[in-house]
């Protein structure tokens, strides 16, 4: 459809409609707002406009609709339809270039994921694994399972962003109890310069067998400590620590001459 060529007049009545555009210097404003986003959720655009005289919005215009339309007040001015035209004219291309700059400047970003894999009960004889990669950029990655280096496939998978702007990722499988550690998870990602590969998280070390090989050498080192100090007083004549003696025995045990006969 040819656009029909905008007429001067037309401009000069959008821009005197709204006398509170007038700054003190005598002059109206007219501002654009453009964003774009790299990732949008489902449902939301990727690029959106508005447009500003002075201090209210008159014009809208978002990728979905793909159509430049007037807001608020402005509503009733669909009656210069060669102006919405021209405005939806320049706002796709202003779309195209935004989006295009965007894809060419997140490309020169690339976060390589980190990752774990980690294995729960799922009932009788059954295990799931859970391979998760988080804090990558671009969302792009890929997600498979080894089993002893052979590929078993992709397991259920999801995905997601994160405040932050980069993404994380899950994909899980079910397989037999016992045979947890002949997986492994492999990635693929732009920020990576090979396929990573992780095995399972070693279980965590209980501390109770370290308190017990513990308590046990000090107890050992104790019974030692005991026995060499009982050993030096044995070799003294001394008797145990651990005995009371009454100074009459104390008087023969430590008697040097030989016992004689009560009776010589």
């Amino acid at each position: 459809m040819r656009v029909p060529r905008p007429q001067p007049w037309g401009l000069w009545l959008l821009l005197v409609l709204l006398p509170r555009t007038l700054r003190a210097d005598g002059h109206r404003s007219l501002q654009y707002r453009l964003t774009a986003v790299s990732s949008p959720a489902r449902g939301t655009p990727a690029f959106w406009a508005t447009g500003w005289l002075g201090p209210q919005q008159y014009l809208r215009y978002n990728s979905l609709r793909g159509q430049a339309e007037p807001f608020g007040a402005w509503i009733w001015e669909s009656q210069l339809p060669w102006y919405w035209e021209k405005e939806t004219t320049d706002l796709r291309g202003k779309q195209a270039l935004f989006l295009e700059a965007l894809a060419a400047l997140a490309a020169l970003q690339k976060e390589p994921p980190s990752m774990r894999l980690k294995a729960r009960p799922a009932g009788p004889g059954l295990s799931v694994l859970t391979c998760s990669a988080f804090s990558f950029y671009p969302p792009e990655l890929q997600l498979r399972f080894l089993r002893n280096g052979l590929a078993v496939g992709a397991g259920d998978s999801n995905f997601g962003p994160n405040g932050d702007g980069s993404f994380h990722a899950w994909s899980s499988l079910t397989v037999r109890s016992g045979d947890e550690h002949h997986y492994r998870c492999v990635a693929q990602h732009a920020g990576l310069p090979q396929p990573l590969a992780v095995g399972l998280d070693p279980p965590a070390t209980s501390l109770v067998p370290v308190v017990g090989i513990v308590v046990g050498l000090l107890l050992l080192l104790a019974a030692a400590a005991g026995a060499a100090v009982l050993w030096w007083r044995m070799r003294r004549g001394l008797p145990a620590p651990w005995i009371l003696l009454r100074g009459d025995d104390l008087g023969a045990l430590l008697s040097t001459g030989p016992a004689k006969d009560a009776d010589s």
